[in-house]
């Protein structure tokens, strides 16, 4: 095997010698193919044949410097001829590095030894400037023209590219195809949680996308396996240092899985009370009503007492009303009672409670639980409020506030002075 990759070089470098075009088919191996050949190959087998092939570039290279030196005192057509005998050489030098870096990756890949490569590596990399740094800016610039008009060069870079986003693209419409579907297919769950649909919803979303993405890469010849090593080594390592995200992440799902809230219910939680707008795997985000937002970690709410206002569809109205000792107690339950059958959004069934709760300091306390529907909660309850203290006043009904009798003791302590509420 050797031997006949290294007789290919041999070939090449008989057919790029006398300053003479190198016959294309003298080239009967790609770099592509070079890699499949070399598979068998041992590490003693493929040093070998990097050498012969660094040779190779070597007498490429010198074919290179001897068409500069003479093109530098060539005129008129012989200059011309040169300049094509240049190009189609450089074309040469690019399809022999390739090989001769098919090889390198080859041999590394099988165990060579630092020392051994460095030096390969160091003369290919140095290479590569060399030759264009001695080479004419005439001659250059034809090169330059040629390589972006060539599907192996600039046509072809341009291509891969825009197949690449194209691909991109058809990912992104197949994972949010895909998204629609889930989430049909979500909503026809019973019991199934608003903000573990999302959750889910999502994770299929992205997860498509990514490996779309990975599957792209490689179908481009990108070398995916290392990602997998790198993102198992983070994961292991993000582990230990985000313990504290871990602990809201499983939070998250048993919230998810147990439902104690969903999406646009109204929760009392960590502090914090408000609308559900949405739920991340590691946070709560919750809308008060002045529309501050509050960031809950899910830790916090999982480990507190959750209090939700909205998993009922009906709710009782719990209204204080204080009237004077002096005003009749009946009449303003009357009142009440009116303006509670007035209103729309109070429910006949459950019936409401109006009666004398409290017998205050400066007042009888009269409570009022009207019940209605969960989100007309805060309706009624301002509504009522501002009604019943109009109608008190046309009914002549007082809303007593706090007020203290002062009494002045005559006699032995004269001037002293009792105050009572």
């Amino acid at each position: 095997m050797v031997l006949a990759l290294g007789g290919l070089a041999v070939a090449q470098d008989q057919a790029a010698s006398s300053f003479s075009p190198p016959a294309p088919t003298s080239v009967t191996t790609t770099a592509s193919e070079l890699e499949s050949l070399t598979v068998p190959m041992t590490a003693d087998d493929l040093s070998e044949l990097a050498v012969i092939w660094q040779n190779h570039v070597k007498s490429v290279l010198e074919d290179i410097a001897g068409l500069n030196l003479e093109l530098a005192i060539a005129e008129g057509a012989r200059e011309e001829v040169l300049r094509d005998e240049l190009a189609k050489t450089f074309g040469l030098q690019s399809m022999v590095q390739d090989s001769y870096g098919a090889v390198l990756d080859a041999w590394r890949t099988k165990g060579a030894l630092i020392e051994d490569i460095q030096v390969h590596d160091t003369y290919l990399n140095a290479l590569r400037l060399e030759a264009v740094r001695t080479t004419d800016l005439r001659s250059l610039l034809q090169l330059a023209a040629s390589w972006l008009a060539s599907a192996e060069g600039g046509l072809g870079f341009l291509l891969k590219v825009a197949g690449f986003l194209v691909a991109l693209w058809g990912m992104y419409f197949v994972a949010r195809v895909l998204r629609r579907a889930v989430s049909r297919g979500l909503s026809r769950v019973p019991n199934l949680s608003r903000l573990l649909q999302r959750f889910i919803v999502n994770a299929v979303y992205w997860a498509t996308f990514v490996l779309g993405v990975l599957v792209v890469l490689s179908a481009f010849g990108v070398n995916v396996t290392p990602l997998f090593a790198i993102f198992g080594g983070l994961s292991f390592i993000l582990g230990f240092a985000m313990q504290d995200t871990l602990g809201n992440l499983a939070s998250g799902l048993m919230i998810m899985i147990m439902k104690p809230f969903d999406t646009g219910d109204y929760i009392e939680v960590g502090g914090a009370s408000g609308f559900v707008d949405e739920m991340s795997v590691v946070s709560t985000q919750i809308r008060t009503f002045d529309n501050q937002i509050i960031i809950v970690p899910n830790s916090k709410i999982w480990g507190d007492v959750i209090t939700n206002v909205s998993v009922s569809p009906e709710r009782r109205v719990d209204l204080v009303f204080g009237v004077g000792y002096s005003d009749s107690a009946e009449h303003a339950i009357e009142v009440l009672k009116g303006l509670v059958a007035a209103h729309a959004k109070c429910l006949e069934s459950p019936a409401p409670e109006i009666f004398v709760g409290q017998l205050g300091d400066s007042s009888v306390n009269i409570y009022c639980r009207p019940w209605t529907k969960s989100e007309d909660y805060w309706t009624v309850y301002w509504d009522l409020t501002g009604q019943a203290k109009e109608r008190f006043d046309q009914e002549g009904i007082s809303i007593p506030f706090p007020q203290r009798d002062v009494h002045l003791i005559q006699g032995k302590n004269a001037g002293s002075i009792v105050a009572t509420t």
